[in-house]
């Protein structure tokens, strides 16, 4: 079999897309040379990638397995942009986007990672919420981010972006101990005050990421299980939101390996009535058939320093 990377790379872009119309504009084709491209691929495989429909098109089940070799292929292409750029004497500036809930560990993992292995690979961290990320990196400004959102949130921009899910993360409901405890209880000591009144009276929901969706979904349960209204307060990171739930009755939905200390300290508690949420530690960048070699090796890294920390059961 016979192909080319530019028809794979278009193969790929339908797949995300999955249109003929929009692959074509976002990589700058006619719909009829992306046509051609899929027919030629086609041909070369001897059975059909995609069923054509009314509104776009869907992969055939040979277009699947079609789909797991063209990704495995950009990747080792990746790897080739890496291994003949010298190694550990790739060098250059990565600009990084990351939100507070991946600061302390993804990307100060990422960055001890670069300076051990790449020496001359010059990180720059910009800190801003999730939902600017990807707008950045659509707009050129920076070259990749760091996230934690849930697996199924989407990226409103007009680029043609590309990410890889590292990790699953549970987002838990914690507070200061103190305030769990109390909640915990079906009334306070207080004579007639219920868990709500206590609620109502003291605490806050912290914002670590404002654009997450979890702090506001926080707010409906607390008003659904305690019958409380909450204010929010915004917060930088996850440590400066542990250090105001030690000092004061505030809540927060953070990932639970980033608390577990804490947690098995006493300091924080777990809101059992709150459900916990699924979410990923997501990495983002502009999609291209060929990553500059510093970028690549940055992305590799990535991939390297993600495993999970332990989490208590």
């Amino acid at each position: 079999m016979e192909i080319a990377l530019y028809q794979v790379r278009t193969f790929l872009e339908v797949m995300r897309t999955g249109s003929l119309t929009k692959a074509g504009r976002n990589l700058g084709y006619s719909q009829s040379t992306v046509t051609a491209h899929i027919r030629a691929l086609e041909s070369q495989a001897g059975t059909a990638l995609f069923q054509r429909l009314p509104h776009g098109v869907r992969p055939t089940p040979d277009g699947e397995i079609f789909h797991d070799y063209a990704t495995r292929i950009f990747g080792l292409v990746n790897e080739l942009s890496v291994s003949v750029a010298g190694g550990r004497e790739i060098s250059g500036r990565v600009s990084v986007g990351a939100c507070a809930l991946t600061v302390d560990q993804e990307l100060t993992r990422l960055i001890l990672e670069c300076r051990y292995r790449y020496p001359k690979l010059e990180l720059r961290p910009v800190g801003m919420d999730s939902a600017r990320i990807p707008e950045e990196i659509g707009a050129g400004h920076l070259d990749m981010g760091l996230v934690i959102s849930p697996p199924d949130r989407k990226f409103h921009t007009q680029a043609s972006l590309y990410s890889e899910d590292l990790r699953p993360v549970e987002v838990i409901a914690v507070a200061g101990r103190e305030l769990s405890d109390s909640l915990d209880k079906d009334t306070d000591n207080a004579p007639g005050r219920s868990r709500g009144d206590v609620l109502r009276r003291t605490a806050r929901i912290l914002r670590v990421d404002s654009e997450s969706g979890s702090s506001e979904r926080l707010r409906e349960v607390i008003g659904q299980r305690y019958g409380a209204d909450s204010e929010f307060m915004s917060v930088g990171s996850v440590r400066g939101a542990l250090e105001l739930m030690r000092n004061g009755p505030c809540i927060a939905m953070l990932p639970r390996e980033m608390v577990a200390r804490e947690i098995e300290n006493g300091e924080v508690g777990i809101l059992r009535e709150v459900p916990g949420e699924r979410h990923v530690v997501r990495m983002i960048w502009n999609d291209q058939a060929w990553l500059p070699p510093v970028l690549a090796a940055t992305l590799e890294l990535a991939r390297r320093v993600a495993p999970p920390a332990p989490v208590p059961s």
